[in-house]
């Protein structure tokens, strides 16, 4: 710690630490006016605007490729400067072009590349030879993935300047690019004729079978795995085998159309289901029906379990709902069977 008297400090003394603090409490440097009132200080500040246009823009240009030069933190400062040099409209190009080809630079860092092209196109009307605006332009361009205008570009820069090779290095990364994204762009055409193929492949195998949809759900409808093999030409769907009695539900992945119900209640009931509480869902000791919408009320349609699912699935009154085939498995006797059934021909009877 420092003992005894301390030299007098100069009334213009700036704290070393603090200069960009200290720069503003000067006039000449004071981006903005206290709130109070103060002719003088607005009097002094004026004077930035004293002086031939050029002689202005290019203190401000100077200003703004200080702060460039310092960093990030100052880039909005920069990007203020080189505005302010330009709203002068000073009659010297040189100076009018070098903004607009800075305040770019400053842009393509802060990743405003819309704004870059914008201010090199600006700079390329007053100089449309300025190798720099034709490259920043590449590199907004490159970003923004629109690689044959980036490319062209380079190419003007290198007629201009063809020993730039920093230009030349950067025109090959465009075209290794464009090579990339052409091949992106090829396989997901090829992806897309094979998905169009498919579809319409299946649409085919539909109509061959006469079948029927319903769709109230286009969202379930599209995530319906059906699936048309081509080498058998059959058809597999995700099938769903509904146990209302208990308010269960299986759900079978592929069930191939030339499998039966009885293939799968099988594998299903091969052991007891854990909420089968009276044993009663066997294989050999239930019964299959499907609900058909297709009249003013439903009804219930009992069907073999030795038919194959794609012979039930092509019957007139089977419409798919969403593109998931659903049955109602019941079992051959019980009083919720007799109590199910009885309220479809309840529905019958009123409807006479």
């Amino acid at each position: 710690m420092t003992t005894g008297p301390q030299p007098q400090r100069s009334q213009f003394y700036m704290d070393p630490d603090n200069l960009d603090e200290e720069m503003a409490k000067v006039p000449l440097f004071m981006k903005h006016l206290p709130e109070e009132e103060n002719e003088t200080l607005a009097a002094l500040q004026s004077l930035v605007y004293d002086g031939p246009p050029e002689e202005i823009a290019e203190n401000f240009k100077n200003q703004g490729n200080d702060c460039f030069k310092e960093g990030k933190l100052k880039y909005k400062d920069a990007i203020d400067y080189y505005t302010r040099a330009l709203d002068v409209e000073c009659s010297d190009n040189k100076i009018n072009e070098a903004c607009y080809a800075n305040r770019a630079a400053v842009n393509l860092e802060l990743g405003n590349y819309g704004r870059v092209l914008r201010d090199c196109a600006k700079c390329l009307e007053l100089n449309p030879k300025h190798v720099k605006a034709l490259y920043r332009s590449a590199r907004a361009l490159f970003v923004l993935e629109r690689v044959d205008e980036a490319k062209d570009c380079c190419e003007h820069a290198l007629i201009i300047d063809p020993d730039n090779n920093i230009i030349e290095d950067f025109k090959q990364k465009i075209i290794k690019r464009k090579e990339q994204l052409e091949a992106k762009q090829k396989a997901k055409e090829e992806k897309e004729r094979k998905e169009k193929e498919e579809k319409e492949k299946l649409e085919q195998a539909f109509k061959d079978r006469n079948i029927k949809f319903e769709i109230t759900e286009p969202e379930v409808r599209e995530k319906a795995n059906i699936q048309l093999d081509q080498e058998t030409n059959t058809l597999s769907w995700p099938v769903f085998f509904l146990y209302p009695e208990y308010k269960e539900s299986d759900y079978i992945q592929s069930f191939n159309e030339t499998n039966t119900f009885l293939d799968h209640l099988e594998v299903m009931f091969e052991q007891q289901a854990p909420w089968d509480v009276r044993g009663e869902y066997t294989p050999d000791n239930v019964e299959v029906y499907f609900e058909n919408n297709q009249k003013l009320r439903p009804s219930i349609i009992k069907i073999g379990k030795k038919l194959p699912l794609g012979k039930v699935l092509s019957l007139d009154q089977y419409v798919i709902t969403n593109g998931v085939p659903n049955f109602i498995i019941l079992p051959k006797k019980s009083s919720f069977k007799d109590e199910f059934l009885k309220k479809y021909k309840k529905q019958e009877e009123d409807k006479k």
